[in-house]
């Protein structure tokens, strides 16, 4: 019976992926043949050993095999593409991730919710709480757990929407040389890995050491026809009516009143124009210079980003075990993982510069507040250099006393990681202020800043009024800076646990671990002292971030086996979890969780879990000093907005802000002020699931799994985006205090623009409702042929939006009208990454035999619906009409809804213009093809994205068009070659 059972775990877990944690060999599972014992394992997501491998939650299993078949080479690549991803920073998002960063997003619920484990034990993280899964190797990966589930009573802090657990190779004995190298049908993006392994078994010990060396080239958005341009679809140039250009351009910016009615005018450099040459007075030149037209002197600054980053990685792993006594192990790991990586972005937009009449650049003869300029002979880089090191070391064992056996472990873990960013391109503000002050021309024919009696030593005269050319690089000597940040982080983690039998009931024994755990984790963020002064154009101005906590928690967990070998109750049991943590910052907190596993038959389980969670404030939720930010938004009082044109109260609220009837935005990007906050509590969640696995024996092979959830997170950590917090004061009336806009014209000459909005971390009130269905499907056979199998892995999500599992229109607790159900829809200028596909699947075909193996693999990505609205006002502002077919439903119409103020009553406007656009299905088709040669050793190719297919078209994706989430536009071709010893 117990052998019997045993076979049905393994098989059902070969189609699900339940797999043991990096304390045993997945081997260990297995019986002698005609013994009735069976050696028990740890299951991710529970600390009792068992012996059956399916539990209440559900947990995909990725392979090695399924990690080569997919011809990726990092594992944040792997992880991006499971199913219950969400929107993650990696490689493809470079404007919004300029520090190289790649994240996990399990069930969209944010980087931060989601737990990283590496072999059962905590990853560091950043400041932010979330992990960095780039310092992670994935040469030295073994299997990839998910937990698709809640598991904050077992792990404690962030595992709210789920767990990644990254388990190590640990049993390998010879030696293995793998080498990787791929790139795109364009030529571009290449990439290459390199990696050795050696281990060594024996019946005492074992060691293993793995060294690997990637590297992933670059690919601008210019190679690229649909990242060439802001937005894809119209002119290049367009800064105004919907466009993306950006108005500050390398022929400038100049807000100066020519006809002394009062009102300056912007003008600009014709473009064809010779302009203002270095070292010569350019008094009265004012014939090169026009008027600034927003719909076609804009700046296109997509060519010269990265849509894929560059970035190298070299890793040392090690593993060492040791049997003690017969019954003691004891384990050594050790990692060290260095990046380098790079972002690119174009070249520095100089805004709110004041120029001295007294300039011999100066061609209009008087002072110049608010101009604006684009020095494009200098991009701005981001060069990241990170290294991480991680030290694990326990003991692990068993003992008999009071007539029972007991296992215990008790280990310790210390990490951290070390980033520093150089970066070039930026302008030192208080130099570039002498250099656009009162200038001449000395007796050698060249420009200084001062007079001939009082020159400015050092100082080279700023020539905005030349274009391109007009710019020399002893200007550039003297105004650019580099600044260099460095942020750090560190964790020290002790464990220690200790589990048993308790007793015997009639179904079995009752399985009882408990245990406790120490960690400190700190760190801080050192900006460039010149930034933290603000002396820095355009690196976001910054104070330092400092703090750390400490804490100390207690667990416990009990397996409680009800029925077993009964009609209809082949087994039923009951997991009960609890766990307490004492944190130095917030206080206490205690959660639960229990589960229910029921098989009616050998075929069939019944699982269901209901748990308590939590997230503690991470160092940046509670520490991080005030900085700039420049999120992307749009201004309710630009006349051109939607609720400017729909909303009467948008209008008078404006009005009697002195905000102009004709004020249009000119710029697209806010100036926010974000912070942390040391009053900040942690988060709490509620999770639910409910599901089957299901395998037949009239049908050898097969296994189906349905797994329904639920995820409430109340108390919500975060702050309100820029756009919510203008789009609050003038539909609503609310945060007003928090908005301050330049009437002076200071900031770009643009008077009336929001030159300041504070948007510093909160808790919120209410919270995230998130549900859906997870399907799993696993067919393997075999015949003459071969081996084959098929697996699919699907997600569906029905909710995704307020706590309460509002509609649209309906208030949240914090006053905020809610968007509803954001399933199926394209979040408007996410910097990360705005998708939330309704259904996202992976459907894989693999056969093998003893000589090849081929695989074809179909990724899909449900439709998504987005905001058109910034194409409508393009179309208008450009008077071409047919632009706004651009959107696939221009003449779409919907409810507005804004809150009366002083009531908690909602006014519903009907029928009112909505443009939406549909981002159609995508499927991407992989294939890969291997010989195993008689050399044992295994040559592998494959063509990613087999049919070339192209991301759709998001018009209001982020500094692009279209959204990260999808594949870089091309065919991705590769060969690896793996030869073992």
């Amino acid at each position: 019976m117990v052998n019997n059972k045993v076979s049905k775990a393994v098989r059902l877990a070969i189609a699900f992926g339940a797999a043991s944690t990096a304390a045993f060999s997945a081997n260990s599972i297995a019986a002698d043949e005609g013994a009735e014992k069976v050696e028990r394992i740890e299951v991710t997501g529970s600390r009792i050993k068992r012996t059956d491998m399916e539990t209440a939650q559900p947990i995909l299993t990725i392979t090695s095999a399924d990690i080569d078949r997919s011809g990726l080479s990092g594992l944040s690549d792997v992880l991006k593409e499971i199913s219950t991803n969400g929107a993650s920073l990696g490689l493809q998002t470079n404007n919004g991730n300029t520090s190289g960063t790649s994240t996990v997003n399990l069930r969209n619920c944010g980087s931060s919710r989601t737990l990283v484990l590496v072999n059962g034990r905590r990853w560091v993280s950043g400041l932010g709480g979330g992990v960095d899964v780039s310092t992670i190797p994935l040469a030295a990966v073994k299997t990839i757990d998910v937990l698709k589930d809640g598991a904050s009573s077992v792990y404690g802090t962030d595992a709210i929407c789920g767990v990644v657990n990254v388990i190590t190779r640990n049993d390998y004995d010879g030696a293995e040389l793998k080498a990787y190298i791929g790139e795109t049908s364009e030529g571009d993006g290449r990439r290459e890995s390199y990696s050795a392994t050696f281990g060594t078994t024996t019946n005492k010990g074992s060691a293993l050491l793995n060294v690997s060396y990637t590297k992933q080239e670059a690919i601008m958005g210019g190679d690229r026809e649909i990242s060439s341009v802001p937005i894809y679809g119209l002119p290049a140039n367009v800064s105004g009516s919907g466009g993306r250009a950006s108005p500050t351009t390398p022929y400038g910016g100049f807000p100066v009143d020519l006809d002394g009615d009062g009102v300056a005018e912007r003008y600009t450099l014709n473009q064809d124009a010779q302009g203002c040459l270095p070292n010569k007075t350019c008094a009265g030149q004012l014939a090169d210079f026009k008027l600034y037209d927003p719909n076609t002197d804009g700046y296109n600054y997509a060519p010269v980003n990265f849509i894929q980053q560059p970035q190298e990685t070299i890793s040392l792993y090690g593993q060492a075990s040791y049997e003690v006594t017969d019954d003691i192990l004891w384990t050594l790991e050790a990692m060290y993982n260095e990046r380098t990586s790079a972002a690119q972005l174009a070249a520095q937009p100089l805004g709110g510069m004041s120029v001295s009449a007294d300039s011999v650049y100066n061609p209009f003869g008087r002072d110049i507040n608010g101009a604006a300029f684009r020095p494009i002979v200098s991009p701005r880089s981001y060069s990241t250099n990170a290294t991480t090191w991680r030290f694990s070391t326990g003991l692990q064992g068993e003992f008999s006393a009071l007539n029972r056996t007991f296992t215990w472990d008790a280990s310790g873990t210390y990490a951290d990681n070390n980033v520093v960013q150089l970066k070039t391109g930026f302008f030192h503000s208080g130099r570039v202020g002498e250099a656009l002050g009162q200038s001449y021309i000395n007796s050698d024919g060249e420009a200084r800043c001062g007079t001939a009696e009082n020159t400015v030593t050092g100082c080279v005269p700023f020539n905005i009024f030349g274009g391109p050319e007009g710019v020399t690089p002893d200007m550039l000597d003297y105004l650019t800076v580099a600044p260099r940040d460095i942020t750090y982080t560190k964790m020290w983690d002790y464990t220690a646990n200790i589990g048993t039998d308790l007793f015997e009931l009639p179904a079995g024994a009752v399985g009882f671990v408990m245990g406790t755990e120490m960690r400190r984790e700190s760190g801080f963020d050192s900006p460039e002292p010149l930034t933290v002064l603000g002396q820095v154009l355009g690196d976001n101005a910054a104070t330092p971030t400092e703090g750390g906590f400490n804490l100390k928690e207690y667990y416990a967990e009990v397996n409680i086996p009800i029925l077993a070998d009964m009609p209809f109750a082949e087994s039923l049991e009951l997991g009960l979890a609890t766990r307490y943590s004492d944190y130095s910052t917030f206080g206490s907190t205690t959660n639960s969780s229990a589960k229910l596993t029921y098989r009616p038959t050998s075929e069939l389980l019944i699982r269901s879990s209901v748990s308590e969670g939590f997230r503690a404030p991470s160092l940046s939720n509670l520490y991080q000093g005030q900085s700039d930010s420049r999120p992307s938004g749009t201004d309710p009082c630009s006349v051109n907005s939607n609720s400017y044109k729909t909303i009467a109260a948008v209008r008078e609220r404006c009005a009697a802000e002195g905000v102009s009837s004709s004020f249009i935005q000119a710029d697209p990007q806010f100036r926010a002020i974000v912070g942390g906050n040391p009053e900040v509590e942690p988060e709490t969640s509620k999770s639910y699931t409910l599901g089957f696995v299901y395998s037949p024996e009239f049908i050898d092979g097969l296994g189906i799994s349905v797994d329904w959830y639920k995820i409430e997170i109340e108390n919500f950590i975060g702050s309100r985006s820029a756009g919510s917090i203008a789009n609050r004061c003038y539909e609503q009336g609310l945060d007003c205090e928090l908005i301050t806009r330049d009437f002076t014209g200071t900031l770009n000459g643009n008077v009336g623009e929001i030159s300041r909005l504070v948007s510093t971390t909160m808790n919120f009130l209410g919270g995230n409702h998130r549900e859906g269905i997870d399907l799993n499907l696993d067919y393997s056979f075999s015949n003459d042929m071969g081996n084959w199998r098929i697996n699919s892995d699907t997600a569906y999500v029905i909710y995704d939006g307020d706590i309460g599992k509002l509609n649209e229109g309906e208030l949240t607790p914090d006053l905020a009208i809610s968007a509803g159900n954001d399933a199926g829809r394209l979040a408007t200028g996410a910097s990360g990454g705005g998708s939330n596909h309704r259904i996202k699947s992976n459907l894989t075909f693999s056969w093998s035999n003893d000589d090849f193996a081929a695989s074809l693999t179909a990724q899909y990505f449900s439709k998504l619906v987005e905001d058109c609205s910034n194409i409508i006002s393009a179309a208008e502002g450009l008077g071409q009409p047919e632009l706004k077919n651009l959107c696939s439903d221009p003449d779409n119409t919907g409810n507005t809804y804004r809150l009366i103020p002083g009531t908690t009553d909602v006014e519903v406007t009907e029928n009112q213009a909505q443009p939406e656009n549909k981002l159609n299905p995508t499927v991407y088709l992989d294939a890969q093809g291997s010989w195993y040669t008689p050399f044992n050793s295994t040559i592998s190719v494959g063509i990613r994205n087999l049919l070339d297919k192209e991301p759709p078209k998001a018009y209001s994706a982020f500094a692009n068009t279209y959204d990260p989430a999808y594949r870089t536009p091309g065919r991705y071709f590769y060969v690896s070659f793996t030869q073992k010893f």
